[in-house]
């Protein structure tokens, strides 16, 4: 038992070091806000069944505050079988494209891939259907971009606001990756992003895209990222400004849910980034120990004491991230939930893993091996 004792409490350690150089690196990012910085960008958006969103995308595209002249957006549709479809071709936009995925191809890398062959901008801005922008999303995010050195920005991306425990965990987990992911890139080694809200050079893109050699249902966000890193390190940035923030929607059942969280952990497999991999393996073990010290006590009531160390070690490092995050995004409303949370994530993100590589999951009426 000692030696088990040590090995978790070595994991525990490096969790915490990590964790606390995420809060310093959060804490590093500065805003950035520049004025009569306007590069051409094209805004490209995939969607499939998203006839419920189309207006409301449409009412934050055409609001945005950007010269109109170097703003353009595109649309692609991946084979949406409700009203998608039609809705995009009788929409009135100025500089709006709409394009339709031919027959052999399907899916939001080949949606993404598809829009920028095609795109006229400088820069390309990412997000999804079901998003929504404030009017200065397009001018925060691209602001980063002045400095000629960074090829990719990230941005903020959070839930709307909605009562109920389900959903408030939901938003909870959400800001604690997009606050990891935005400490990792303050600190010089950017993991992930999120492809909600992220912006990065057509020329990188065109240079770098591996989406044809990439057979995963997800991760047009995070193997870019990984690729970028790569050939051009230290050229990733965040855009910590409060007009960048994208609202997401979040799972209204359970069942989505998981099969979301199923997709965003399949894609680790195909991880060629050594610091990333490192990392989601620390996350999983130190989650493992968790749930390990919690069965031990029903065979040993004396590991009671060790287990809430590491509950009040692990609490206190996540708390220090995730208080600058929240305050953020303003939902200090949710820091009552910390506490509860971290109890039930370290079941939930086993089971989610174990789901991930062992069962098939369903996205946009799709059914995906992984």
């Amino acid at each position: 038992m000692p030696f088990i004792d040590l090995i978790i409490i070595v994991i525990l350690f490096l969790y915490i070091f990590l964790i606390i150089r995420y809060a310093f690196g959060w804490i590093n990012i500065r805003n950035i806000s520049i004025q009569n910085y306007s590069p051409k960008v094209s805004v490209v958006i995939a969607l499939r069944n998203e006839e419920s969103q189309i207006d409301n995308l449409l009412k934050c595209l055409k609001y945005q505050v950007y010269p109109i002249d170097k703003l353009e957006f595109i649309l692609v549709n991946d084979h949406s079988t409700d009203q998608t479809r039609s809705l995009l071709e009788n929409l009135h936009l100025y500089n709006l494209q709409v394009l339709n995925l031919p027959t052999h191809k399907s899916g939001k890398k080949d949606a993404i891939s598809t829009g920028v062959s095609i795109a006229s901008g400088d820069i390309i801005l990412v997000s999804d259907a079901d998003c929504s922008f404030t009017p200065n999303w397009v001018g925060s995010m691209v602001n980063c971009f002045a400095n000629d050195d960074i090829k990719l920005v990230s941005g903020p991306v959070s839930f709307n606001k909605q009562k109920g425990v389900f959903q408030s965990l939901q938003t909870l987990e959400f800001a604690s990756l997009v606050g990891s992911g935005a400490g990792a890139i303050g600190i010089n080694n950017a993991i992930f992003c999120n492809g909600a809200n992220m912006a990065y050079k057509r020329e990188v893109f065109l240079e770098l895209n591996s989406f044809e050699d990439d057979s995963t249902a997800s991760g047009d966000d995070v193997f870019l990222l990984h690729d970028v890193k790569a050939k051009y390190p230290n050229s990733i940035a965040f855009a910590k400004n409060k007009d960048a923030i994208v609202l997401a929607k979040s799972m209204q059942n359970f069942n989505n849910f998981i099969n979301q969280r199923k997709r965003w952990v399949a894609k680790s497999s195909g991880y060629k980034d050594i610091e990333s991999i490192c990392i989601s393996y620390l996350v999983f073990f130190t989650n493992f120990s968790f749930i390990f010290l919690f069965f031990t006590i029903f065979f040993n009531i004396s590991v009671i004491h060790f287990f809430m160390l590491f509950y009040v070690l692990k609490f206190s490092a996540d708390l220090f991230l995730l208080l600058p995050l929240l305050s953020f995004f303003n939902r200090k409303d949710l820091i009552k939930w910390i506490f509860p949370f971290e109890l039930v994530y370290s079941f939930y993100i086993i089971l989610i893993v174990f789901l991930s590589f062992t069962k098939k999951f369903e996205w946009k009426e799709r059914i995906h091996n992984k």
